[in-house]
């Protein structure tokens, strides 16, 4: 097995734990609060 197998497997392996460690950073977050902001028709505009 050459150097530049190696080095391309120790990529991939690192990309693969990178892939699972964002996806339980982004599994242990919750949402943020967002405010809703409900708008009212008004007689002075058309529409």
């Amino acid at each position: 097995m050459g150097w530049g197998l190696r080095v391309l497997l120790a990529i991939i392996v690192l990309a693969i734990i990178g892939g699972f460690g964002l996806l339980f950073y982004a599994s242990t977050l919750s949402p943020p609060q967002t405010a809703f902001e409900q708008t009212l028709s008004n007689d002075r505009f058309p529409g």
